[in-house]
């Protein structure tokens, strides 16, 4: 089982550097033994985000061998954020607006 605090914590390590002004909401959380991460953005995302999400993603995945796979989602809206419990959506960055 993964757990959900080491999980934000390991995110928040592999992001360090790679958050851009594009990106509204970051948010990762485990179901079973995948990783999910999540990024909302105002447009599609470049090639340099991309890249650096991917890396990221390695990184994390790399802290639990017990991860079975973890998987990328790019979301593009203009929408307001919904109201979520943060903490059990595992949200780990939200930019202000």
């Amino acid at each position: 089982m993964i757990n959900h605090s080491q999980l934000r914590l390991s995110a928040l390590r592999a992001l360090l550097g790679r958050v851009y002004v594009d990106m509204r909401l970051i948010k990762i959380k485990s179901m079973g033994n995948k990783i999910l991460l999540t990024v909302v953005l105002d447009r599609e995302p470049s090639e340099a985000i991309r890249e650096d999400i991917s890396v990221a993603t390695a990184e994390i995945i790399a802290d639990f061998p017990e991860a079975a796979d973890i998987e990328e989602t790019f979301h593009v809206s203009a929408q307001p954020i919904s109201a979520e419990n943060l903490l059990t959506e595992g949200w780990i960055y939200r930019r202000a607006e």
